[in-house]
């Protein structure tokens, strides 16, 4: 019996197995013991599972949130510290993306520093609940993040384009301060330095690396200022031989006499007999003897206008006789000075200038020398006829005429050039709907083109000769002198922008064509801009700024001459509407040629709307603003100031 119980086996079979033998043997019900057995393990496996996979997407969640805050709280620092602005920036970042309670969190606040490098840290933890792995002891999870976000920039070019048209002299109501504490360009001086002040710890971060930061300026207006910058690139840029002006001219017409140098003849002349010497006195001055009737050899009748006989005792020679009773011989001089008259041309009196178009030479000009133009059509000429303002000071003279005339004196002054210029040739086909391709003979807005030819050279703009066509001198604005890409000081920029003042109309045209030859890698100023400096790339920018629509004006001597008379840019002058479209068609044309070149391009309004052709020169629409006052016009220039370049999460 034992043997069967413990597995004994009789001979010739296993039919006498054992009860423990068959139990060892037999499987069945074994799954049940098993999975009683794993139960816990397994329990463990998918509860962490579980939690972890909550955990893990808190993480993210949270990882996410840092990164945003950090960059949020970047772009609100100024000069690169970690104030109030900055920590609540970055905090309600923090807390958007990641609000309190999310993934049942404990309670926690982000904390926001400062590191080196004008870098903003931000660091978070905080415990994500468990559901399953509280059984087995872990009620909690930990989670934490940390992100540092510092504006990273490449070497960065800034063109200010900046409207410095007349209206910039008014305040935000349209009141005219004359430049005065409340005028538009005064705010406009204060937020460019703004802009200044927001780089500032960037320009210096760049230049520790051997990077740079650079600000160029083109203040515009009717009239725009380039033209010595392009002299001193290449003379060859300006033209220096001969240009048509619609020009001050005066008609010398009125005949008039002015005497001719006086011819003189003089003779001795003897008295017939002898006389006394008081009466030699008296017939040397032409007078009666006394006693002795009319002078010898004088003239009953006055001589001519033209002709004075004058005379003058020579001496008296004592012959006979004592005392008073003397008398000797007397000899006076005769002198007759004979005045011939030559005939002469005056212009006609009053507003004596009329207008021609006249070729000038500009060679002395351009090259600095100075040129004499007349200021008033005063003198006479030699020779009838229509003089222009620089031929004036060379034939008229100012004479003595016969007392019968009477005439104005010439005056004058010498003229020197204040580097303004006229464009070179353009075409009058382009509209409001002519597209974005440049037309071909438009060299005004081909940025690229080098100058090589009388067409594709830049004129000195000359305001002391042009004339409207009624001979009054034109309208015309010469603004400050544009500068080109450099490094500033503040104080170099502050004492620029003080220089500028407010004058003339609005063409967004002549500021954003020039704006883009500033900047371009290519054309005049291609030297100014390579696309790498020190190995690094180049990061390009355009802010525009203007408080005004486009406002043209066909009487204002302008970058393309007088439209209503030169007809430039219209063939025919029609109305200001149609100018102004045709000058918003090329202000679209430029800003698209600066797209080109890879820069990206911020428009701001100041107290003015944003129309149509401003906002699309913009690169996006977050790039096209208005601001009202001189307050959001500061924040916006700061604003700008924290845009520009990448910011990047450091970690």
């Amino acid at each position: 019996m034992l043997g069967r119980l413990f597995g004994c086996r009789k001979s010739g079979g296993d039919r006498g197995a054992t009860f423990m033998g068959r139990l060892a043997r037999d499987t069945r019900g074994n799954v049940i013991a098993i999975v009683g057995a794993s139960i816990l393990p397994m329990l463990a496996l998918i509860g962490s599972g579980i939690d972890v996979s909550r955990a893990y997407m808190a993480q993210a969640r949270l990882q996410l949130a840092c990164d945003a805050a950090s960059l949020a709280g970047r772009r609100a620092m100024s000069n690169g510290v970690v104030d109030t602005a900055v920590t609540d920036e970055a905090t309600k970042f923090f807390n958007f993306n990641f609000p309190q309670g999310l993934f049942k969190t404990a309670a926690f606040t982000p904390a926001v520093t400062g590191a080196a490098n004008s870098t903003v840290v931000v660091t978070a933890s905080t415990t994500v609940p468990t559901t399953i792995m509280k059984f087995f002891g872990f009620s909690q999870l930990p989670i934490s993040a940390t992100c540092n976000a510092r504006q990273d920039f490449v070497n960065t070019d800034i063109l200010l384009v900046l409207d410095t048209t007349g209206s910039m002299g008014y305040d935000v109501n349209g009141v005219n301060v004359n430049s005065g504490s409340t005028s538009k360009i005064v705010a406009m001086r204060t937020a460019v330095l703004a802009l200044y002040d927001e780089l500032k710890p960037v320009q210096d971060q760049l230049e520790a690396a051997g990077l740079r930061m650079r600000f160029g300026i083109v203040p515009f207006a009717s009239g725009l200022n380039v033209g010595k910058l392009l002299y001193a690139k290449n003379a060859s840029f300006i033209e220096s031989d001969k240009h048509n002006y619609y020009s001050r001219a005066a008609n010398y017409n009125i005949l008039v006499y002015a005497p001719n140098t006086p011819t003189t003849t003089a003779t001795n002349e003897t008295y017939g007999s002898d006389i006394t010497s008081a009466n030699c006195t008296l017939w040397g001055s032409n007078a009666v003897p006394y006693g002795l009737g009319t002078p010898i050899n004088s003239s009953s009748t006055p001589p001519a206008d033209n002709t004075q006989t004058s005379y003058a005792k020579v001496s008296w020679t004592k012959k006979s006789g004592n005392g008073s009773s003397a008398v000797g011989t007397c000899i006076r001089s005769v002198t007759v000075k004979t005045t011939s008259y030559a005939a002469r041309y005056k212009a006609s009196s009053g507003s004596a200038w009329i207008s021609q178009r006249a070729e000038y030479q500009v060679g002395n000009l351009v090259n600095g020398a100075g040129i004499d133009v007349a200021t008033n059509t005063g003198g006479t000429v030699a020779t009838a006829g229509i003089y222009n303002a620089v031929q004036i000071p060379t034939v008229a003279q100012n004479v003595t005429l016969h007392s019968s005339y009477s005439y104005s004196t010439l005056t004058k002054s010498t003229t020197q050039w204040n580097g303004c210029i006229e464009e070179r040739d353009t075409v009058p086909t382009i509209t409001s709907t002519s597209g974005y391709g440049i037309p071909s003979g438009a060299y005004d807005l081909e940025i690229n083109l080098l100058p090589s030819s009388a067409a594709t050279r830049w004129r000195p703009y000359w305001p002391d000769v042009e004339a409207k066509g009624d001979g009054a001198k034109a309208s015309a604005t010469c603004p400050g002198e544009a500068r080109r890409l450099q490094v500033w000081t503040r104080d170099a920029l502050s004492a620029y922008l003080n220089s500028l003042s407010a004058a003339g109309s609005t063409y967004h045209d002549f500021g954003m064509i020039w704006g883009a030859r500033f900047l371009s890698p290519g054309g005049v100023f291609a030297s100014d801009n390579p696309d790498t400096y020190n190995n690094m790339p180049v990061s390009r920018h355009v802010i525009f700024m203007t408080d005004g629509i486009m406002d043209t004006d066909p009487d204002v001597y302008s970058l393309y001459g007088q439209e209503r008379l030169d007809k430039r840019t219209s063939g025919g002058y029609v109305s200001e509407t149609d100018q102004n479209s045709r000058h918003n068609q090329r202000f679209k044309i430029a800003c698209n040629a600066t797209k080109g070149i890879g820069a990206s391009i911020w428009v701001v309004a100041f107290a003015s709307s944003l129309t149509a052709p401003l906002s699309e020169c913009a690169s996006n629409s977050n790039q096209a603003s208005t601001s009202a006052d001189s307050a959001a016009l500061i924040a916006k220039f700061v604003e700008i100031g924290k845009n520009i370049g990448a910011l990047r999460l450091s970690q």
